[in-house]
């Protein structure tokens, strides 16, 4: 059985985002695993998550806060897509699919047309 540490990693692993936990009794020393095989449905809203992904453990957890990609806690009932998305934005930037502009044209055109 893990510890805490080692269930939000576990949580990590699988669901591409962090969650900070807190035991309901300070005493508790591992938890059950997180069996979950495949990450939660992109549109599932952390609620949502939270209420079936975390079922098993809301005898032992007093709250589960979800993080975003910068470690803030998120403010928001988000979509799970968004929140893995943060993760992205911190790690490499913009979200936005960027075309690379098309090489410049040699300065001098017409000595390159003669070379040929």
């Amino acid at each position: 059985m893990p510890t805490l540490p080692q269930l939000e990693e576990q949580i990590f692993t699988c669901e591409g985002f962090r969650v900070r936990l807190t035991p309901l009794i300070a005493k508790t020393k591992s938890f059950p695993s997180y069996d979950y095989l495949v990450m939660a449905p992109q549109r599932w809203r952390v609620s949502d998550w939270k209420n079936v992904r975390l079922a098993p453990y809301v005898t032992l957890v007093r709250d589960a806060v979800v993080l975003d990609g910068t470690d803030a806690p998120l403010k928001r009932d988000a979509q799970l897509g968004h929140v893995r998305d943060s993760y992205y934005a911190a790690k490499y930037g913009s979200l936005a699919a960027e075309i690379p502009e098309p090489p410049a044209p040699p300065a001098d055109l017409d000595s390159v047309r003669k070379n040929r």
